[in-house]
């Protein structure tokens, strides 16, 4: 079983764990929201907490408020990892995306109208506090071992000296 967040948070894993820098594209600022799966459900259970506004609204966004920048995400991660020494290359982002996971541009949603609308109280569960657990997953599903050559982060890397 793979969901979205393992691709994501494997791109800062598979990098950090052979010392490899991390080729992030524009200047790391931009935000984005990764949601831990019990906050969605949650969300989606919150419907139940008022059931006509939920038929009213008909949409809502599923993720959390708690955005992060594509640089704090690798830093949060080497932290979990037990990594000090770790490298980001900032690369121009009309060279493409290469195989960075996330857009070139911020990244979130926001669950506002779900609060307001469906008494849903937000996140109870926050990137940092996820990524120890995470990282043992992915030490376990054999992150530490796979064969990888980084061949696309090397493309658009030396495109930008």
């Amino acid at each position: 079983e793979k969901s979205n967040k393992w691709d994501y948070i494997d791109w800062y894993f598979d990098r950090l764990v052979r010392g490899q820098p991390l080729p992030i594209p524009g200047d790391g600022s931009q935000k984005v929201s990764l949601t831990n799966s019990e906050d969605v459900a949650s969300l989606l259970a919150s419907v139940l907490n008022d059931e006509a506004a939920a038929v009213k609204q008909t949409f809502f966004n599923c993720g959390t408020d708690q955005l992060v920048s594509y640089d704090e995400v690798a830093a949060m991660c080497a932290e979990a990892a037990g990594i000090s020494d770790y490298m980001i290359e900032h690369y121009d982002g009309s060279l493409g995306k290469a195989k960075f996971p996330f857009r070139l541009t911020d990244f979130y949603v926001s669950p506002d109208t779900a609060k307001e609308k469906l008494g849903w109280k937000g996140p109870k569960h926050s990137l940092v506090d996820d990524l120890p657990w995470y990282y043992e997953s992915y030490t376990a599903r054999g992150g530490l071992d796979k064969e990888m050559e980084f061949v696309e982060d090397k493309e658009v890397l030396s495109a930008t000296v």
